[in-house]
């Protein structure tokens, strides 16, 4: 079933919502585009951590050395944190 809301933008976000309209077509596709995007994003960030938790539930906390290393890794690779 479909439902509407209605929601007030600034300048910033009116700016995002055209750059993304310029790709997408329409502002109600980047709308609808972007909303399951960012579910989808946050999912597999929960899940990642969910599984980081079990992971330590059972071996054990992480060790420095390896969170050091992987820092090292992802900064390399230019992954925003």
């Amino acid at each position: 079933m479909a439902s509407k809301t209605t929601i007030n933008f600034d300048g910033e976000v009116e700016a995002a919502l055209e750059e993304l309209a310029a790709l997408d077509g329409t502002k109600r596709l980047a709308i609808k585009r972007s909303l399951l995007a960012e579910v989808k994003r946050r999912r597999r960030s929960r899940a990642l951590l969910d599984l980081v938790a079990s992971w330590e539930a059972g071996e054990g906390p992480i060790d420095t050395e390896h969170l050091e290393w992987a820092d090292t890794l992802l900064d390399r690779q230019g992954v925003d944190r």
